[in-house]
């Protein structure tokens, strides 16, 4: 190639490399699983946290172990609306899809 240095192609392809690679570094730090893990107690208050436990944020959906089946119920009819409008509020840039309640 008469007259283009390599070294121009290369810095060409990084150009245009770069922005999309912060875009997805930038998405995967707002969606950081282990923050939303970590703000469960906060989100679900001081008397129902030691009952339960966020354990995994997988394709928009929070998994909580809760210690019973009334417990369970509970959240997944009464409190599940709104701790999911909280969670949205506190993470505006992820998606969260919904809460999954399960006995453990």
């Amino acid at each position: 190639m008469p007259g283009k240095s390599p070294t121009a192609t290369t810095s060409k392809n990084l150009r245009q490399l770069i922005p999309s690679v912060l875009r997805q570094i930038g998405r995967r730090h707002q969606e950081r699983p282990d923050l939303i893990l970590a703000a469960w107690p906060e989100l679900v208050g001081g008397r129902l946290a030691p009952m339960t436990r966020a354990v995994s944020f997988v394709d928009g959906i929070l998994t909580v172990k809760v210690r019973n089946s009334s417990l369970l119920s509970l959240l997944a009819q009464h409190e599940r609306a709104k701790l999911l409008k909280q969670m949205r509020k506190k993470f505006p840039s992820a998606k969260i899809y919904n809460i999954r309640f399960v006995i453990g």
